[in-house]
Order: structure tokens, then sequence, then C-alpha cells
């Protein structure tokens, strides 16, 4: 009987497993001396995840108030996002918008507004125009060569270095347990800096 290559092991491995579990072969290849792999043998009970020590120890009650608590967390996180993607302007609501989303979510923010052509800094409202396509831009100055794949996003340097300072203030620990953490004071940058 002829067997394809790449079955030829897998037929090959169970007829010896199956003919050493029996005892009636004993090749050159194979010995009494070497173990048998015992196939795996599958619980009849449906597998338990890993969880993690503090999830074991709650409930099913606690365990699905955080799921419903993350989930509401994120629900919120993304309509925030939707609304700062549009030209907004109140400096006091931004900065309470801030306290809900981590820095993730800050991120898609600059690069939608980038991908519609708007300034990356949630507070500026200018269209993006002459966008460079390169990614590097050398320095002949300081004989460095810069990425600014990021930088292309904003439309200033001052609305770039704003949004870096805000990206840096911003939390990144999961939304749902920010009723553990300290929330920081969001300050916008001035421009005397």
């Amino acid at each position: 009987m002829q067997v394809y290559p790449s079955l030829k092991g897998i037929f090959w491995e169970r007829n010896v497993f199956l003919k050493l579990k029996m005892g009636e072969y004993f090749g050159d290849e194979y010995s009494e001396s070497e173990p048998v792999r015992k196939p795996r043998s599958r619980s009849k009970s449906p597998r338990k995840r890993n969880l993690g020590p503090r999830a074991n120890k709650l409930s099913q009650d606690q365990l699905i108030a955080a799921l419903l608590k993350k989930k509401e967390c994120n629900a919120k996180a993304q309509i925030i996002v939707e609304e700062l993607i549009e030209p907004f302007s109140d400096e006091s609501s931004f900065l309470e918008k801030l306290k809900d989303i981590n820095q993730c979510h800050f991120d898609d923010i600059i690069d939608e507004r980038s991908i519609t052509k708007l300034c990356g800094y949630p507070l500026c409202d200018k269209e993006l125009k002459n966008v460079p396509s390169k990614k590097y831009q050398i320095s002949t100055v300081t004989n460095k060569v810069y990425d600014i794949t990021e930088r292309k996003k904003f439309c200033s340097s001052i609305c770039y270095k704003s949004s870096i300072f805000i990206k840096d203030q911003m939390l990144s620990s999961p939304l749902w347990l920010r009723d553990q953490e300290i929330i920081p004071e969001f300050k916008l940058l001035s421009l005397d800096d």
C-alpha cells in the first residue's frame, strides 16, 4: 500500500502506538525502555478557563457585575471618542471627558481626526493642508533623521506638543478599574511655555 509522505508519519505513529500498547512490536527503532505516549483523555465536563487568582475568588454575581461595568465603561468611552472626532471647542467639557478615556482612545481620536483631514488635537478645528507624503525629515542643523508619521497628523507644532502634553497626563489603566485609582486633574498646555 502506497501512503503519501505527509500522511505516512501520522499512520505510522498511530500503528506503532497501537502495536506497542498491545505488545506486538519491538523493532530496532523502538524498545520497551522507551516511554510510550498516551493520548490525552478529554474530560467530560466543559473546560474551565484560567481566569487568574482574583477572578477565581469572585462569585458569579460579582463577575457578572464586573463584566457589565466593563461593558458600560467601554460604551461610554466609545461615545466620547465619536464626539471628539468632530470639531470641538469647549475646553472645560473636553477636560472632563478625558477622565473617561485612556491613552489608546486618545490615539484613536488623533488617528480618526487626521483621516478626516482635521488636526489631530481635539480642541483645534483647522484642516490639514499640505500633508507631507514622506515618513522621515532630515535636519541638516542637528544632523539627525526624525520620524514624522505622528507629527503629520497635526496642523502645527503647538497642536502636536499640546496633544502629547495631554496624553502624558492620561492613565493607561483599564477604564473599569478607575474607581480604585486617583484620577489626575488634567491641564492644557499653556502657550507661554
